[in-house]
């Protein structure tokens, strides 16, 4: 990455799978790609896209449809997150929250990630989409095994299969429950207001909020307070001046990747010249976010945290038509975990050295193993 970085910005790479793409890494030109129409995200989920860990990304999922489909299926999703939706999950995040930090500092402490980080990313997911919390486990387990580097052996390929086959049958349960008896949950006013859908489309809605709003929410809030415990100057700062815990979030989220992938592959179809490179269709493109969001000429000063920073927006979430709809409640999550801790748990400490804190690998969402703390 830093190579590529120092050697103009853009230079081809060999992922672990895939084939050699072109991976960009500066601010400007990574929003080229995410919004000019000579690069597509069709073919992303084909055996030749570009990727760290061996599972594809889901054929026919949302990210990887044709632009008119995705574009529709936005839509949806931007229709039915509305703000009386988005402020009733907020109190329902909160009391979550709450009851799974009550529950560490019971016992003194202990690991972050399993106790608090992971249970109440499926319990959000839940109040949400309407997953009982009975079923969130083996929400959870199928979600993480389809993210898993596991599927490169003969094994994990069996098993990342019957995760998507398990995850697949339980959506469409879901889907029949919720159409015979309607809930106050987002699947429920899909449905209810889902006549210009087909039922493959409410799948494909369905099954981007599990998947996507699961391991992505759950490891980044694990990662941001472990940044929080490691600065105290931030810690303080936000702990008497909780108004800019919303401006220290975008901060965090600008200068933490989600994924050591670095972004999602695109390709290129038609030709085209992007930073004095030109490109063929046919190329994959992987634009770097992470490296993007570092872009010292677009953030002086790019690793320090600055709640007062006067910037252009941070692509963490992507941009344009894939700016990702679930950003709202993802951001709602940091908010409301980094609130809380510093609230209730101002004395909040990591229980072992920075070095000690164990990183989990073969995973498509960069993640700590465990996060043990002392309340």
């Amino acid at each position: 990455m830093d190579e590529v970085r120092s050697g103009g910005g853009i230079g081809r790479v060999q992922y672990p799978y895939g084939d050699v793409a072109w991976l960009v890494t500066g601010y400007e030109d990574v929003r080229t790609v995410y919004s000019q129409k000579a690069f597509s995200r069709t073919g992303m989920s084909q055996d030749s896209a570009p990727r760290l860990t061996a599972g594809l990304l889901l054929q026919g999922g949302i990210g990887s449809l044709d632009d008119s489909i995705h574009l529709k299926l936005r839509r949806v999703i931007g229709r039915e997150l509305t703000s009386a939706r988005m402020t009733s999950l907020r109190a329902a995040t909160a009391a979550l929250m709450g009851r799974r930090l009550a529950e560490l500092a019971a016992t003194g402490g202990g690991d972050y990630v399993s106790v608090v980080a992971k249970p109440f990313s499926l319990n959000v997911l839940g109040e949400l989409v309407g997953i009982p919390e009975s079923d969130q486990p083996d929400v959870g387990a199928w979600v993480s095994a389809l993210l898993s580097d596991a599927s490169a052996s003969e094994a994990g390929a069996r098993d990342a299969q019957a995760a998507l086959e398990d995850l697949g049958r339980y959506v469409l349960k879901l889907l029949a429950a919720r159409k015979a008896d309607p809930a106050a949950d987002f699947v429920s006013d899909l449905i209810r207001h889902g006549a210009d859908l087909e039922k493959w489309e409410i799948v494909t809605v369905v099954f981007a909020l599990v998947v996507g709003g699961y391991e992505s929410s759950a490891h980044m809030l694990g990662k941001v307070i472990l940044r929080l415990l490691l600065s105290p100057g931030l810690w303080t700062e936000l702990r008497e001046s909780p108004e800019r815990i919303p401006a220290a979030v975008d901060e965090l989220l600008r200068t933490i990747t989600l994924a050591g992938g670095e972004g999602l592959p695109w390709r290129v179809r038609e030709p085209v010249r992007l930073g004095g490179v030109d490109m063929a269709p046919g190329d994959y493109v992987v634009p770097a976010i992470g490296a993007a969001n570092l872009d010292a000429s677009v953030y002086p000063d790019p690793e320090r945290i600055d709640t007062a920073r006067n910037a252009k927006p941070h692509m963490a979430f992507g941009y344009g038509t894939r700016y990702c709809l679930g950003s709202p409640v993802a951001r709602m999550e940091l908010e409301v975990g980094i609130g809380a801790l510093l609230r209730d748990y101002p004395d909040a400490r990591l229980a072992v050295p920075p070095e000690q804190v164990p990183w989990q690998s073969g995973t498509a969402v960069w993640q700590l193993a465990e996060l043990p703390i002392i309340l």
